[in-house]
């Protein structure tokens, strides 16, 4: 510290100011910084996770609407009924669609996201298909379900399984959504039990810090006036009263 001791006085103070203003810089800086990450965190989730798990939520619930659409065909007792059930089964599909066209953009993010598009891909359009001709043919059935065409039960059964398999890839992307909802979440939390820890530490390393410094100061000054400030008052005062005595 030799070289601290040989500035001025004003130059040692300037100083000591300036790392004591640094270190307010720096824990100011990291907590904005790791306040941005919380926030981009945040984002992320509401944006994003959430959202997506919010969308494939709804699609599930718009192919259980055409599963249950599906089989009141089979009950429907008048023409009115087969009609509204068929537009019932229709919105759901359309409702479907919809969900998934909305989410695709998320789910193409990820490898996993993307295999999971592709089972959705895989089964949708042929059982929306299926389904649609099964309108078809339940309109050609008297309303006297005894009567129905063998056929109607095989495809209702087929349908039912098939719904079943991409029910359960719906499954499987809330399940992906959620898990991501949840990573995003820890992570936010993550950051912020760090940053508390961190800054936490850096304000007490600035006080020690600065305690240190105006000790330093403090001793240099009293050194270069020669003891304590009161006391050197005092011994010019005795001087200036003609005691020559003190030493």
């Amino acid at each position: 510290m030799q070289w601290f001791q040989k500035l001025r006085v004003t130059t040692r103070l300037v100083l000591s100011f300036l790392v004591v203003a640094a270190i307010g810089a720096a824990v100011s800086a990291f907590g904005i910084v790791q306040m941005g990450r919380i926030n981009s965190a945040a984002e992320r989730l509401y944006n994003d996770e959430l959202r997506a798990l919010q969308g494939t939520q709804q699609a599930n619930i718009h192919l259980l609407y055409a599963s249950r659409a599906q089989t009141g065909l089979l009950s429907a007792s008048t023409r009115g009924e087969r009609s509204a059930g068929a537009k019932d089964l229709t919105s759901s599909l359309s409702g479907l669609d919809a969900r998934l066209d909305e989410l695709k953009p998320f789910f193409q993010k990820s490898p996993e996201g993307q295999a999971l598009l592709k089972d959705y891909e895989t089964l949708a359009p042929a059982l929306k298909k299926r389904l649609v001709d099964f309108i078809a043919l339940i309109n050609k059935q008297p309303l006297d379900i005894s009567q129905f065409d063998g056929l109607v039960v095989d495809e209702n059964t087929k349908l039912l399984a098939e719904s079943r398999g991409l029910e359960g890839v719906l499954n499987k992307m809330v399940a992906y959504c959620d898990t991501l909802a949840k990573n995003s979440a820890a992570q936010a939390a993550s950051t912020y039990a760090g940053s508390r820890l961190w800054m936490v530490g850096l304000a007490l390393a600035g006080i020690l810090i600065s305690l240190g410094l105006g000790g330093l100061v403090a001793r240099l000054l009293a050194r270069q006036l020669g003891g304590e400030p009161a006391y050197a008052a005092d011994m010019v005062g005795r001087i200036a009263d003609g005691d020559l005595t003190t030493s």
